[in-house]
């Protein structure tokens, strides 16, 4: 595996995890400000690529370099640990907390990256109101809807300012009435994030719709790479193999 990242790169991966029934050979480079789609059956491998990046599987070979720093490398025996990555992370269900408020969900994230309890309070308002969310900061969960509770997700992973935000099939819990005005809601909202953003997603139309970028995985592999608009339909890419 070639693990030489391009100079311009600010995330470069080689990812390299093997299972019995599976072995994940994905490289991939990006530049600040892109987003990247990651699209393909269910076991192609899209979450383990996501895990890998997040900290959550080492690596069994190649390397991981997010902003010039190695954060995982098992030929150099180095690897850091997720809670030292600057990485966000959007998972399909939000994994909110139902007994916190959106603002103390938030301000949770930037607690658990050692800021103070009123800091990370101030932070967590300032994203909410950002993501046009100040008067939900006292809601529950419960009391959000599908969209509302997405955006207090990524409120929370982007208030860590990381370098990496991956989303885990970011609109898999909106309803399908929703889908469309809310994927253009996350849309906007990416596009003023200036770090690499990662879309694992089963749906091609809806990779077209967020990513600049997208990457098709079969059975561990990249089957098709460029850009999203010209991504194609399974079915075509399923023929050529």
């Amino acid at each position: 595996m070639n693990i030489v990242a391009k100079e311009s790169s600010f995330i470069s991966a080689m990812i390299g995890v093997d299972y019995p029934e599976l072995r994940v050979e994905v490289a991939i480079d990006a530049a600040r400000g892109d987003i990247i789609g990651l699209v393909g059956p269910n076991g192609a491998g899209k979450t383990t690529v996501l895990r890998a990046l997040a900290g959550l599987r080492s690596l069994d070979r190649g390397r991981i370099v997010i902003n010039h720093a190695i954060v995982d490398d098992p030929a150099a025996d180095v690897l850091v640990e997720s809670q030292h990555r600057k990485v966000g992370v959007v998972f399909q269900d939000y994994r909110l907390f139902p007994h916190l408020s959106a603002l103390d969900n938030v301000a949770f994230g930037l607690r658990s990256h050692g800021h103070r309890r009123a800091a990370a309070r101030k932070l967590a308002a300032e994203w909410l109101d950002r993501l046009e969310l100040a008067s939900h900061r006292d809601h529950k969960p419960s009391a959000l809807s599908g969209g509302q509770a997405q955006r207090v997700a990524l409120a929370r992973a982007l208030a860590v300012n990381p370098d990496l935000l991956l989303l885990d099939e970011p609109l898999a819990a909106i309803d399908p009435e929703s889908r469309s005005r809310i994927q253009e809601d996350l849309r906007h909202h990416l596009s003023s994030f200036d770090g690499v953003t990662i879309i694992v997603s089963h749906r091609y139309q809806e990779v077209r719709a967020l990513a600049d970028r997208a990457i098709i995985l079969t059975a561990g592999q990249i089957t098709w790479a460029g850009p999203s608009a010209d991504l194609p339909e399974p079915s075509t890419v399923e023929s050529s193999l």
